[in-house]
């Protein structure tokens, strides 16, 4: 391979003014010495996050030669790791001022490449150096990041928006929610929210160029980032597991019933082909597994799930949608923002369900119902006996019931249960913590 492709290429990022685009609230520090690990699905903003953070090196006076980007999903790059020598190489002749040990490298989907992870280990062996790389795929890089890079690393995910970054896309600012002006705009919102759904180049388009647009997405997460990564044959029955686990978001999955569904449809598969389909969906980010409470782990892993997809807007698009699947949605919603917010999330089936069950070094320490409205008795009845099932069972003096735009407090035998409209709960940052 040639040392003018990097050449080409670093001038390219020389030349070109940098697009931060939105900011996100998560932003991780310049200054750090470990290195920097931006992992999450395709589309939710990884490049941009990268640019913002050379954006703000370019404004506190770092010259940009000193700042090296490079896009692994370039065509024009081999998958070769002899690659990042070439690079570097091609950096120096280009930019023999700039101090090679004093360089800031953004690396995007660095996993593109067959040993980036020992490329990046030696790299950081050299004194203030300063590392960013990004990936799709959660095992690829844990798995190198476990072993080569152990103890070197700091790592974040990235969704798509959160409905406060939506919200300051859009040019509105969260905090303001104190005239009734405000409070009909956040509920609007929020409504829009739940359809487009978080991913940045969706957002204002109209629902046929937004379907598009997802449908794009979806092709290439399941043809390049499962079919091609994992080699499956079945590409029929793939697409059909991740259709139906997307129209049953927010609800219990069992493979063998999903199994049973499939088979009856002509599409011929294992069970174990339907447990690593679970399990590569999830890597990719295209769908997570919430597990029932246990406190037995082992017991826990092997229970029913419940699925939940990436984006709300994703599940829109590939779904029917009927009043209940509002309420779904909007679970969806709350189980991403409890995501975002890293909190260890479970749900209780015993007894009466409870949507989520928050925990804090093994102990359980909040419960969450999330409704679409309390206005009917049945419901009410239902959600909140569920909810004060897990309070009772795990003696917690407060509960909440999330809805679309309800807000109260019932008090029952010295126990509270806060009833949170769902822009309000996701819009404070210290709600899902409380």
């Amino acid at each position: 391979m040639s040392i003018d492709l990097f050449r080409t290429i670093l001038v390219e990022f020389l030349e070109d003014e940098v697009q931060t685009g939105t900011r996100r609230e998560q932003q991780p520090p310049t200054n750090n010495q470990a290195i920097t690990t931006i992992i999450g699905g395709r589309r939710t903003g990884k490049t941009t996050l990268l640019k913002q953070i050379i954006e703000d090196l370019i404004k506190d006076g770092i010259p940009k030669n000193n700042i090296i980007y490079i896009n692994f999903e370039d065509e024009r790059i081999p998958r070769e790791s002899k690659i990042f020598q070439i690079l570097l190489e091609a950096h120096a002749e280009l930019y023999p001022e700039a101090e090679t040990k004093n360089c800031w490298f953004f690396f995007d989907e660095i996993q593109e490449i067959p040993g980036w992870e020992l490329f990046i280990r030696r790299l950081h062996e050299n004194k203030n150096q300063h590392i960013f790389i990004t990936g799709s795929n959660s095992r690829f890089l844990s798995k190198e990041i476990a072993t080569a890079l152990r103890g070197r690393t700091i790592g974040y995910e990235l969704y798509p928006f959160s409905f406060r970054e939506y919200l300051l896309h859009k040019g509105y600012h969260p905090e303001r929610q104190n005239t009734t002006r405000d409070k009909a705009l956040l509920r609007r919102e929020l409504k829009l929210y739940l359809e487009e759904g978080g991913y940045p180049e969706t957002i204002g388009q109209s629902a046929p160029t937004r379907a598009k647009i997802l449908k794009a997405y979806l092709d290439v997460m399941i043809y390049r980032d499962l079919i091609e990564r994992y080699d499956i044959s079945n590409h029929n029955a793939l697409k059909q597991y991740i259709k139906k686990m997307l129209s049953n978001t927010a609800r219990e999955s069992s493979i063998h019933k999903t199994y049973q569904e499939l088979k009856s449809q002509g599409y011929k598969l294992s069970k174990d082909h339907l447990y690593l389909y679970q399990d590569w969906c999830e890597e990719i980010y295209l769908l997570f597994q919430l597990p029932q409470y246990h406190e037995s782990f082992v017991k826990q892993q092997a229970r029913s799930k419940k699925i939940y997809g990436i984006d709300t807007g994703l599940i829109n698009s590939t779904s029917f949608k009927t009043s209940q699947d509002k309420g779904r949605i909007m679970e969806n919603s709350v189980f991403l923002e409890l995501k975002r917010r890293e909190i260890d999330t479970c749900y209780n089936k015993e007894g009466k369900e409870c949507d989520f069950l928050i925990k804090e070094k093994e102990c359980i320490t909040q419960a969450i119902q999330v409704t679409l409205s309390l206005e009917e008795e049945t419901t009410k009845k239902r959600e909140v006996e569920g909810l004060k099932y897990s309070m009772n069972k795990y003696k917690l003096p407060k509960g909440t019931i999330i809805t679309l735009d309800e807000e109260g407090k019932i008090t029952v035998n010295n126990q509270t249960i806060i009833i949170q409209p769902l822009w309000k709960w996701l819009i404070d940052k210290d709600m899902a913590d409380q």
